[in-house]
């Protein structure tokens, strides 16, 4: 009955197009038939993506609805999002504000705050590496261009500069130190190029004018027992800094990796490549203060940025372009299990308040952002664009687990084929804004 019912309304009524929406059945139209298919889809309980035609999650009546309403009025309009690119521009940044009170909980963050007693300089050459200036309670072994240094000194500085395609750095220290890149080139095939096992602060610092480089290798030859999860890993703390720009190559695991957080300073330059897991993953939290930063990331269900907690973007200029897919996967049991690819990702809370954010997603069922506690929006500038299409998930800007709160700056968030902004929780979208553009669930752009 249901169906002769639909049919007067539709029968002449056909649509013609090339994967439009609507078209549930795949015939290139979209008339009675995708009606029917959307109902069959309702009482079978099957799982048709194509059928969740309102792009809410669900396949329900709404569905069938949103199938007449192409049927009668046409296809939804295109949206055309704005564009994002990898943005290497110099920026003009404030005065960086370094706290100079010794019981301030950021104080150790600074590299400055600490004098450093001695130096020791690393210069690779090919397939061999020399280490001067390192004194009696600095160890270093040396196997061709793979450098190993264990020490229990305190305030010890290491320069490193020169370039091999087969070697690495590898610290075992029991107090925190610096490493300033000097121009410098390392490869290691079989791992991480800097490899810190110290759980202490690690101060990364590029000097100024410099390029410096970082590649891993596509299998990693681990030390039972110890992490090594980056082209760049820490046990402890990665601070960075510096006015030279570093490049971090991963076609093995991640980009930048801490067990613990990491802090990224007004200044610096970064710009990494990933085509097997995350641009930067943090544990404890992720804070960016400053600084350009450009992404490319190309592995399926990887992100730029993944945090185990917090991330706090507070100034800078971060740009994401993400292209990888949902990795699908098997569990122990042969369950198949998927995870999402996206610009950000934080198991926690995610604070913006200052600076420049921007994220392009084209892989299929993507998320630019993904928060699993209260996203809190008060100010800088928050581009978000998801370019691609519903598989088994809808693609969407911005997903908040729970609550999402806007109150300054500006947030733009478009999803052309699927959800601009979803929260489970709730939205507050504070008073005072200039700009308020979200009649189309595709599209959100608020101005204060």
């Amino acid at each position: 009955m249901k169906r002769i019912l639909f049919g007067l309304i539709a029968i002449t009524l056909g649509l013609t197009a090339s994967a439009i929406t609507g078209d549930v059945n795949g015939d290139d139209e979209v008339n009675i038939a995708d009606i029917n298919a959307v109902i069959d889809v309702i009482l079978s309980g099957e799982n048709n993506p194509l059928a969740d035609v309102n792009g809410d999650g669900e396949i329900t009546i709404s569905d069938v609805n949103a199938v007449i309403e192409v049927i009668l009025n046409g296809p939804e309009e295109e949206l055309i999002p704005k564009e994002i690119v990898l943005d290497d521009s110099e920026l003009t940044e404030p005065a960086e504000y370094v706290t100079q009170d010794e019981d301030a909980p950021d104080y150790n963050d600074y590299v400055e705050n600490t004098i450093w007693a001695t130096t020791v300089r690393i210069n690779f050459d090919g397939e061999t590496a020399t280490v001067t200036g390192n004194p009696a309670t600095v160890f270093v072994d040396i196997d061709g261009a793979h450098v190993t240094i264990t020490t229990t000194a305190k305030r010890v500085r290491y320069i490193v500069s020169g370039s091999t395609s087969n070697g690495s750095l590898k610290f075992y220290s029991e107090r925190k130190f610096q490493l300033q890149l000097n121009g410098v080139d390392i490869t290691n095939p079989h791992g991480a190029a800097i490899n810190n096992q110290c759980g202490k602060s690690f101060y990364l610092v590029m000097n100024a004018g410099t390029v410096n480089t970082v590649h891993d290798g596509e299998e990693y030859d681990t030390v039972e027992g110890e992490d090594e999860k980056a082209s760049i890993f820490s046990e402890g703390q990665i601070l960075v800094s510096g006015k030279g720009l570093l490049n971090v190559y991963s076609v093995g695991k991640h980009c930048i990796a801490s067990d613990d957080y990491i802090f990224i300073r007004p200044g610096t330059k970064m710009y990494l490549n990933s085509t097997s897991g995350h641009g930067i993953k943090g544990k404890d939290y992720v804070h960016i203060k400053g600084g350009v930063i450009n992404m490319e990331i190309a592995a399926d269900g990887a992100k730029g940025i993944n945090c185990d907690s917090l991330i706090y973007i507070t100034g800078g200029r971060t740009t994401i372009i993400n292209t990888g897919t949902t990795k699908l996967e098997t569990d122990s049991l042969g369950e198949p299990v998927s995870t999402g690819a996206a610009g950000v990702k934080s198991d926690y809370n995610l604070k913006m308040t200052g600076g420049t954010l921007n994220i392009k997603c084209t892989g299929n069922d993507a998320k630019g952002i993904n928060v699993a506690q209260p996203f809190n929006f008060t100010g800088g500038e928050l581009n978000v664009v998801v370019t691609g299409e519903q598989t088994s998930v809808v693609p969407k800007g911005v997903k908040c687990d729970t609550d999402c709160n806007i109150s300054g700056g500006y947030f733009y968030s478009c999803a052309p084929n699927g959800k601009a902004l979803d929260v489970d929780g709730t939205l507050t979208i504070a008073d005072g804004y200039t700009t308020l553009t979200n009649d189309d669930p595709r599209l959100i752009e608020i101005n204060y």
